[in-house]
């Protein structure tokens, strides 16, 4: 791996420290509630995405304890890794330290790729394999060693284990290959098959897990719950680029992976990447192109969220940074140099908001505007339910919710030692609590009083108590409320749903269903 100069790796170093001084004051979010939840149930698989996330979590909390600093650091570790492997990818591809340098920092400009170096989810492994593989496939093309190629298939498995999202790697590779007259030889060879089948293996417990769980999660990847799938919004979808990607540097990255294409596979005349002819900017144009425009189509058909496109921009990233550094700063005309300057100052203005944000905002913004409200309470607010149960219970208990979002922060607020489970069963935890052997317990029910799902709670309990309400606050000030309902007797089936979730907590939600009879 190309040496990394010491100013940038000091520059890392330091917004890594940074981050971990964020991570150490930002509480934890309920996705990654529910992913610590994972990491204490370790499997080969789960409902929503493949398990690498669960298993640096794991070994994040076994290094640093059950706190939210542990838990985010996993994300903070795993974008300084992406960063460095970023600047070698972008090395040898373009040839220029100056753009493997610009890279790393254009990097860590844009904010979704800084939003993944915070909170942990599966796309911090996988931007940090997907990057590596990347690496390795362009390095097997190029130097023709079997241990290159199988490295690239290790570096595929571990990016199919953290999200299927990675299963267009080998496509966009494939492409690159079949596309370049000089390595379309690999496609008759066996070495890129026997790096496929490296990473087949390594994803073959997932495979194993889905059939052990009548294929579950690729379902669930395939069609989606009704809260996406109800059709599209492109509308909505190429907004939210804006914010995900920064109001400058969207159209920049897309205009780089347009001259990426048109100098790679269109043959134009102009600078390219050094000692790669075509080669690089080719590579380039299909390992973003097929991403980017894949989410954009999705967005047609399905609530495509905003972030799917991120891993087409890792490759957007180094475009961008070969094309600033083909020109000398002294090339640029004096409107041109102003003109990148503002951008420039913009893009890293923005850059130091969002870092700041978590910190400015539970200062100066009130909750309703505050982009982490959802996080803050969960602390106070967790062991108080776990009181009202245990005081109020009439025998043995277990406190649910029809929301993973709500029992995750609150398992994770009381260190997972109260029984606990969603009451709907059609979840993750159905496969770690079973509800019939919860059968004539009392459950405590929380509602969360910012969304709504109508359920029907009379059908699985023999009668309803209204408890407290319990506030989650924010420096003393209540951003919301949680509604406690008891369910006596619970009847250990699941309750049905019977309406779709709703973003609307003034309308209908399970309160219509939750008054005692």
């Amino acid at each position: 791996m190309p040496r990394v100069p010491r100013p940038l790796l000091a520059g890392l170093v330091c917004l890594t420290a940074i981050r971990l001084g964020i991570a150490a004051t930002l509480p934890i979010g309920d996705d990654e509630a529910y992913y610590w939840e994972w990491s204490r149930h370790l499997a080969a698989g789960y409902v929503d995405h493949p398990p690498a996330v669960a298993y640096f979590v794991w070994a994040a909390v076994h290094t640093l304890g059950r706190t939210p600093l542990a838990v985010h650091a996993a994300a903070v570790l795993l974008s300084f890794g992406t960063s460095l492997g970023l600047y070698a990818l972008a090395r040898e591809i373009t040839g220029r330290e100056a753009a493997a340098r610009w890279s790393v920092v254009l990097l860590n400009l844009i904010p979704v790729f800084d939003a993944a170096a915070l909170v942990t989810a599966p796309d911090a492994p996988l931007f940090f394999f997907w990057v590596l593989t990347l690496l390795a496939a362009w390095r097997a093309a190029y130097g023709g060693a079997l241990r290159a190629w199988l490295a690239s298939g290790v570096w595929l498995g571990l990016a199919l284990l953290s999200k299927y999202m990675a299963a267009a790697l080998p496509v966009s590779i494939g492409l690159w290959l079949a596309l370049s007259p000089a390595r379309r030889r690999w496609l008759v060879r066996p070495e890129p098959y026997a790096a496929g089948a490296v990473a087949l293996a390594l994803f073959a417990p997932v495979v194993w897990w889905n059939a052990r769980h009548h294929w579950i999660s690729f379902v669930f990847t395939a069609l989606g719950t009704s809260g996406w799938t109800t059709g599209g919004d492109a509308r909505y979808f190429l907004s939210t680029q804006f914010v995900y990607l920064g109001p400058v540097l969207f159209p920049a990255l897309v205009g780089a992976l347009a001259v990426a294409a048109r100098r790679g596979l269109g043959h134009a005349a102009g600078t390219t990447p050094a000692d790669a002819g075509s080669e690089g900017w080719r590579f380039l144009a299909v390992t973003g192109w097929p991403v980017v425009l894949g989410t954009a189509a999705a967005s047609l058909l399905v609530q495509a969220k905003p972030h799917w496109s991120a891993p087409g921009y890792l490759a957007a990233v180094i475009a961008l940074a070969a094309i600033a550094a083909e020109r000398p700063r002294q090339a640029w005309s004096r409107a041109g140099a102003w003109a990148a300057g503002l951008a420039a100052g913009i893009t890293a203005a923005l850059a130091i908001v969002f870092h700041a944000l978590p910190w400015l905002a539970s200062w100066l913004l009130p909750p309703q505007l505050d982009p982490a409200m959802n996080y803050y309470g969960w602390s106070e607010a967790g062991p108080a339910i776990a009181a009202v149960a245990e005081r109020e219970a009439r025998g043995s208990f277990f406190v649910t919710s029809d929301w993973y979002q709500v029992m995750a922060p609150f398992d994770f607020s009381t260190g997972g030692r109260v029984p606990s489970t969603t009451i709907t069963g059609d979840d993750q935890y159905r496969f770690w609590a079973r509800l019939d052997t919860l059968r004539g317990r009392d459950g405590l029910f929380i509602r969360d009083n910012r969304q709504t799902y109508d359920i029907d709670l009379e059908q699985v309990c023999e009668s309803l108590d209204v408890g407290p309400s319990v506030p989650l606050m924010r420096r003393g000030v209540v951003i919301r409320t949680l509604d406690l309902i008891w369910c006596r007797r619970f009847s250990g089936h699941p309750a049905p749903r019977l309406a779709p979730y709703r973003w609307r907590p003034d309308v209908g939600g399970p309160a219509r269903r939750l008054r005692p009879a």
